[in-house]
């Protein structure tokens, strides 16, 4: 399969026709004539997709860091694994180039829609999202003082875990169900080798537990109540 040429244009094109499928599957509006676009190539993936929401969420980052062991393989993983992101700070929908550009335009469409579902959850529900960017901040400053150890971080992020869980679960089942319903011949770029299985070593398990919410969803969905999920999240 040829590969596509992933450019600014194409993607703004994508959104175009992605977007009111979105909104009729979610109720949400999504603003896309205020919603930025941005083709990133692989090595930029890791500084602007991680980083940066690091920076927004108010962890102090410096990029020209020496990074250790650990760090280069998370970013060697992530750079050679995730297709793109949404940063709710920036109004911005970004895709790594070398990680899509082995999909078919169809597979991009699934793609860019995954990514319009946390665009519209941020615009409907940023109060989630400030919860979210509180905790790993407090979380940050619980590691960078040395004042609880790995068990007092991973107990301050459990407070969000079911918020992560309904964003990631919620943007999937729209992902699927855009696949099944609209895009059948979807064909989006996999990966092989060490890097797959280093990213599955390092985030399978979350990943796991990001689909473990879809049938909820699908059960809200159906019940025409979708954001009364998100509405328990706020008040618990």
């Amino acid at each position: 399969m040829t590969r596509l040429p992933i450019t600014t244009d194409l993607i703004h094109s994508l959104v175009g026709e992605v977007a009111p499928l979105v909104e009729g599957l979610t109720r949400w509006p999504l603003e896309t004539a205020a919603l930025n676009v941005r083709v990133l190539p692989r090595d930029r993936g890791y500084e602007e997709i991680v980083l940066r929401r690091m920076g927004a969420v108010g962890i102090p980052v410096d990029e020209t860091a020496p990074r250790n062991l650990i760090e280069r393989l998370v970013e060697y993983a992530f750079e050679h694994n995730v297709a793109g992101g949404y940063e709710p700070s920036r109004g911005e929908l970004m895709l790594v180039r070398e990680n899509v550009d082995d999909s078919n335009l169809d597979g991009l469409r699934v793609v860019v829609g995954h990514e319009l579902v946390h665009r519209g959850q941020h615009l409907m529900h940023p109060e989630l999202f400030a919860r979210v960017d509180s905790v790993t901040r407090e979380a940050f400053e619980l590691m960078a003082g040395g004042g609880g150890g790995f068990e007092a971080i991973v107990e301050k992020l459990k407070k969000v875990q079911s918020i992560m869980t309904l964003l990631e679960s919620h943007a999937v089942y729209v992902q699927e169900k855009l696949r099944q319903t609209r895009f059948p011949e979807a064909e989006i770029e996999t990966h092989h080798g060490l890097t797959a299985l280093l990213f599955r070593f390092l985030a399978g398990a979350k990943m796991a537990q990001y689909r473990a919410g879809i049938p909820k969803v699908a059960a809200a969905v159906a019940a025409g109540n979708v954001d009364a999920l998100y509405a328990q999240l706020k008040s618990g």
